[in-house]
């Protein structure tokens, strides 16, 4: 992208903007140019040989596969599913994982055509710069970077915390330094959290091909043991347990949705290895839906199994499918340890996952001016080393002082807010003309918003439990909105497009939007205070920083470049 703009700037004789006023309205909204990462990707595929400063382009849609399912099939396969047929939907828990995954593919379908787009490696950050402004997409980066760490301090948390079931199989003691050591409700000290976070970055930090063949093999081996479960755990099966079907009724199914659906949600970090897929238009989207639905059968088969080998009522919440064979007059401690041992395998994909996106968003943020220059350097292997470390010792510090549940609340209203920002940025995208102006006189983005908003007050209004009137009026809003969008003219030519495009757009999209704010309102209160405290000082350093460093400001266009 940068020397998209360098040249630019040079063929137009254009001087840098240093007297121009930066801190304007017209900075927080400028886009960034489809045409500029583009141009970056066709220097990145004359120059991956030299190694001179490009991610090395490496990565094969099996790779991408392989990440997306080591971030998405982890802790929710190995204990989530426990919570959702325990408490929630019983052996109905299959059509919650079934109705989750299908609202996850509603912004897949986003992700897969921006992606297939513009070949970069920020991700939903990216994506929000080119169709929403440069603050918008800032506020995206800068949440994802948090919950990237997060979550990789909370898989290793859980990944520390899977040691007292390997304990408990042999009826033996958790010792007090894996159990951690309760200095308040908020602090729990655990020396050896961080233990598998360190392992992975010196995997991350060998190159983008080590780690591609090492999350190969240990997904291989998460798969194999997931089967096994399947497997196996189907000759004991008892029809009975499936009876009733659905013990809390349908009430209970989309309860348990809002407990299943963070499994998938890890499927946008396989967006931020963009800059390193050999063809990114094709295996990219392929890669993103196809992790999807491998996720989604293997989830189904676990629950259809579990809830059949064991009553829904009686099913473990901490390790459910290593209990199933060990309780339920079953002694089969050997097939609990092969469980046990995959589901640390499992984890340590999961964390592996999280730990790739982070810096990958801090380089392509720097590539941009928004980030400090360090973030963006590569190493002769082509490795963001820098970031990696960083991103190291800030998750590591997080797992070290705050338990499993205290991390576990901080995720995913960061994920599903860059979900909803992809969704609707898609929808600009395919409405917005090349000189940014768009036809009619009602701008999509004044509709998405306004889609937003009252889609925010509807995920209120039934958390909250109003007068079914009250929905019922909010979802004629909503339905009119979309079909106000429908009316307007797409200045997308899609018989030119050699890239994936979501279908039925703006309706695939709008749903999109719908579901991801239906499931930010129904976030607990510290959700939405860590997210407003790190937005805040993310805005600091926007304007203290990025906004008098930004790429655009070498431009002569500050509202809109293309």
């Amino acid at each position: 992208m940068a020397s998209y703009l360098n040249r630019s700037s040079e063929q137009q004789n254009i001087p840098l903007l240093k007297n121009r006023k930066i801190y304007s309205l017209n900075s927080l909204i400028r886009k960034y140019p489809v045409n500029g990462f583009q141009d970056d990707d066709d220097n990145n595929n004359q120059q991956t040989n030299n190694g001179e400063g490009n991610l090395n382009k490496c990565l094969t849609v099996f790779d991408i596969i392989s990440y997306g399912i080591g971030s998405t099939v982890g802790a929710g396969v190995f204990v989530s599913i426990g919570i959702a047929i325990s408490s929630y939907a019983g052996p109905g828990t299959l059509l919650s994982f079934l109705f989750s995954a299908i609202a996850c593919l509603i912004s897949a379908f986003c992700y897969s055509e921006f992606s297939a787009r513009i070949p970069a490696s920020g991700s939903a950050y990216t994506f929000a710069y080119v169709s929403l402004g440069e603050y918008m997409g800032w506020f995206v980066g800068w949440n994802l970077t948090l919950e990237y760490a997060i979550s990789a301090s909370a898989v290793a948390r859980g990944w520390v915390g899977y040691f007292s079931v390997i304990f408990s199989i042999f009826g033996a003691k958790t010792p007090q330094f894996i159990q951690g050591y309760q200095i308040n409700d908020w602090i729990n000290i655990n020396p050896i959290a961080p233990l598998i976070i360190v392992f992975c970055t010196i995997i991350l930090v060998f190159g983008i091909k080590d780690s591609a063949r090492f999350n190969m093999i240990i997904t291989c081996i998460n798969i194999l043991t997931i089967l096994f479960f399947i497997v196996l755990g189907s000759i004991y099966v008892k029809v009975e347990n499936w009876t009733p079907f659905l013990p809390f009724g349908f009430d209970g199914v989309f309860n348990a949705c809002s407990v299943v659906f963070f499994s998938y949600v890890g499927f946008d970090s396989v967006t931020t290895l963009a800059g390193e897929v050999k063809n990114p238009k094709r295996d990219l989207p392929i890669g993103v839906i196809g992790s999807l639905v491998i996720a989604t059968s293997l989830y189904i088969g676990v629950t259809l199994v579990l809830s059949g080998m064991v009553n829904f009522r009686e099913v473990s919440q901490g390790s459910p499918l290593s209990d199933a064979f060990i309780h339920n007059g079953l002694d089969m401690k050997w097939a609990a340890m092969i469980i046990a041992f995959g589901t640390l395998t499992s984890l340590t994909a999961s964390t592996l996952c999280c730990l790739i996106g982070q810096p990958r968003i801090y380089l392509q943020m720097a590539k941009d001016g928004l980030f400090f220059k360090k973030f963006g350097e590569l190493n002769k292997k082509q490795v963001p080393v820098f970031g990696i470390l960083f991103t190291c010792g800030f998750a590591s510090l997080l797992a070290i002082v705050l338990d499993l549940d205290n991390l576990t609340n901080m995720i995913s209203i960061g994920t599903l807010l860059a979900f909803t920002c992809v969704c609707a940025g898609v929808v600009v995208m395919r409405y917005r003309n090349e000189d940014g102006s768009e036809n009619g006189p009602i701008p999509s983005t004044l509709v998405l918003f306004v889609l937003f908003v009252v889609a925010c007050v509807f995920g209120a209004a039934s958390y909250n439990g109003w007068k079914i009137w009250i929905q019922i009026v909010l979802a004629v809003i909503q339905l009119a909105l979309i079909i106000l969008l429908c009316f307007k003219k797409q200045t997308l030519d899609k018989s030119t497009c050699n890239y994936f495009l979501c279908p039925l757009v703006p309706i695939i999209p709008c749903l999109g939007i719908i579901i991801n704010t239906y499931f930010i309102m129904h976030l607990d209160s510290a959700s939405f205070i860590r997210m407003a405290i790190w937005t805040v000082v993310g805005t600091i350093v926007y304007f203290v920083y990025s906004i008098r460093n930004s790429k655009l400001n070498n431009t002569n266009n500050n509202s809109y470049i293309n």
